[in-house]
């Protein structure tokens, strides 16, 4: 029973960890938002905006918010290497065409996933 409960937790620990493998560089170092759209969806752009309008809380919280607009990814806020839009999109099982907004930890693992702008208050409360 005891090795049954303790693979059960390496599993669960390994597929967190590297979830997110194509942001391997970050991790342990910073929380990653990606917001996946459409070509013209207004509503990244305000996710977007109302993240990126609090600059101070995303550097307290070491965080890298990266857009994905179709198959280009582009850094919002943060320095980090390019991204490459469709391993995201992949990794973070999220079909072309859709609104997401995507939370990763710094242990690689996806911590929020919404359909809908979550505002920055609310985000930030799953951080802290």
């Amino acid at each position: 029973m005891t090795r049954l409960l303790a693979a059960l937790i390496v599993s669960l620990i390994s597929t967190q960890v590297f979830a997110m493998n194509s942001l391997s560089e970050l991790t342990w170092k910073k929380r990653v938002v990606i917001v996946f759209s459409d070509a013209g969806d207004a509503r990244a752009a305000r996710q977007i905006e109302a993240l990126t309008n609090q600059r101070s809380e995303l550097e307290e919280r070491d965080l890298v918010v990266i857009s994905v607009v179709d198959d280009k990814a582009t850094t919002a806020f943060g320095r980090i290497a390019e991204p490459e839009a469709v391993a995201l999109r992949d990794e973070a099982d999220v079909k072309k065409g859709s609104f997401k907004v995507v939370l990763v930890g710094k242990d690689g693992g996806i911590k929020l996933r919404s359909e809908t702008i979550v505002p920055e208050v609310e985000l930030f409360d799953v951080i802290d």
